[in-house]
């Protein structure tokens, strides 16, 4: 008998977060589990676990996708009261010493669960053949998914497919590491491919489970056409995209293949009751979201929002009326942590909804602040209790990522800026005018920087996006909100996150493997 330190677990992960185990074990295949694994029942209930844990990482995932997006100040609350957190991650302040991720962002613990779903699925003869796709098509799109995040932040990264398990000794702990791949393509070639793997398990099957809190062939769609208008838009390895167009054309028929399943909601603030209007949760412009329940979970947006015992006496709103205390009920739950620029709030126009169902303007002689409002959750017995839905993919990402790839195809993004535009403005938005490819590809940045706030989309959107030039919005020294890399010169290689230097010192196979323009160990 061995004992050996499992990574994967078996019961114990369907509702709870990844932990190492130490088990004895007999000489029975552990993977192959007597106790488990048996019927469809077990199986959703385990396809429910990898949900759950995908949840656990929602900050984790918006520190990835937002903080480095230039929206969000760093220093003290304008309330005077809280120091703001990630400083060092908001100002670009980010070194191998103190990345302010490490071990990888935590993504491989959720990824070794999903290799070992896939490795029991594959395997079970219990389950029918429409079961067994619908099964690999969510855990399929579910390992790309976690793989394009790593991929946007590190580039080059260790692909691990199979369950792991590394017995405790010196000789085999090592066989546990996995290099990096040799290049930026090889990894998304990888991502490419587990994406065609869902959606060819999903064999057309569009149904959404738990009220759209479950992955969807949608899904994938969705994110297939993030990967490949990633892959026809941003340099590789040094060197430019080769097959746009073949690449922008996938994209955009997974995407139109989307939209007409979708609508949108009338009225954008209403999009995200769902905590306090239970009915909306999953509702109709919702593809993806990450479920959070009254008593069972809540998300992390107290940390955006005043404390009751701040002092906003004297404070008037954008329409220069006085702000009662506590004017967004948030009980003692609030604690701002993170703060949006005020200069974000001033990118809306007076007519645009977004502006207000995503923040309360606070104002008192030379003090301009924002307080984010929008995932607020509900008033339960008096106390706030923040268990909205948060969205991942929803119907107007869809438009302006159709836009983006019409306006890179040389095609009118009219009608998908305008899909969106009208329901910020209640049917009244400026008609857009096609213009150049910067021009347009300017005004699909800032309609995603107003409608996606906090949405985890700012930085990959500031990397994706580009100038005439082909080079990322990112270092347009011109532009408002574009994040501080155009400020610091001889940085940019701070695109990538550098590995911190614990899991280079722990991993033989990482020795000068860092990132480029960071020091090794």
């Amino acid at each position: 008998m061995k004992k050996i330190f499992i990574y994967i677990g078996l019961v114990v992960f369907l509702f709870s977060s990844c932990k190492e185990i130490d088990l004895d074990l007999s000489p029975e295949d552990y993977f192959a589990s007597g106790s488990f694994w048996k019927s469809n029942e077990q199986v959703a209930g385990a396809m429910l676990g990898l949900h759950t844990q995908l949840r656990g990482q929602q900050q984790n995932l918006w520190n990835l996708g937002e903080l480095r997006g230039g929206t969000l100040r760093d220093g003290t609350s304008f309330t005077g009261t809280a120091s703001l957190n990630s400083a060092g991650i908001i100002t670009q302040d980010i070194r191998e010493s103190s990345p302010g991720i490490s071990g990888w962002a935590g993504l491989y613990a959720p990824i070794f669960q999903v290799n070992n779903f896939i490795y029991q699925v594959e395997k079970a003869d219990y389950l029918t053949d429409v079961q067994k796709g619908y099964y690999l098509g969510q855990a399929f799109g579910l390992r790309a998914f976690y793989y394009f995040y790593l991929f946007r932040t590190y580039g080059r990264v260790p692909l691990v497919t199979e369950p792991q398990a590394a017995i405790n000794t010196p000789t085999s702990a090592e066989k546990a590491y996995k290099a990096r791949t040799e290049t930026e393509k090889e990894t998304l070639d990888f991502i490419k491919s587990e994406v065609d793997k869902s959606e060819k398990s999903f064999s057309g099957n569009y149904e959404t489970k738990n009220q759209k809190a479950q992955w969807s062939l949608a899904a994938t769609k969705m994110l297939k056409t993030e990967v490949y208008l990633w892959s026809a838009k941003v340099d590789m390895d040094g060197k430019t995209p080769e097959n746009s167009l073949t690449e922008l054309k996938l994209a955009k028929a997974a995407i139109e293949e989307v939209i007409p399943k979708y609508t949108l909601v009338s009225n954008f603030a209403e999009a995200f009751k769902s905590a306090s209007v239970p009915a909306m949760k999953g509702n109709s412009e919702m593809i993806f979201v990450l479920r959070y329940l009254n008593g069972e979970a809540t998300s992390f947006f107290s940390n955006f929002i005043y404390a009751a015992s701040d002092d906003i006496t004297g404070y008037v709103d954008d329409n220069g009326q006085a702000i009662p205390k506590d004017p967004l009920q948030t009980g003692s739950t609030g604690l701002i942590r993170y703060e949006y620029k005020m200069d974000l709030y001033r990118l809306y126009e007076k007519a645009d909804t977004r502006a207000n169902a995503t923040f309360l303007n606070f104002n008192k002689g030379n003090t301009s602040a924002v307080v984010f409002r929008k995932f607020l959750g509900t008033l339960i017995d008096g106390v706030r209790n923040y268990s909205d839905d948060y969205p991942v993919y929803r119907l107007s990402e869809a438009y302006l990522l159709l836009a983006e790839i019409k306006n890179k195809l040389g095609e009118d993004p009219t009608a998908e800026i305008m899909a969106v535009r009208n329901r910020a403005y209640a049917g009244k938005a400026p008609l857009f005018i096609n213009g150049s490819f910067e021009a347009n590809e300017l005004a699909i940045l800032y309609e995603r920087t107003k409608e996606f706030v906090s949405e985890g989309k700012r930085w990959f959107d500031l990397r994706r996006m580009q100038d005439v030039t082909g080079k990322p919005l990112l270092f347009r020294k011109d532009l408002n909100l574009v994040g501080v890399l155009n400020n610091i010169d001889g940085q940019k290689h701070k695109i990538l996150w550098p590995i911190d230097l614990g899991t280079l010192t722990a991993d033989p196979k990482l020795n000068d493997q860092q990132n480029p323009g960071y020091k090794g160990t």
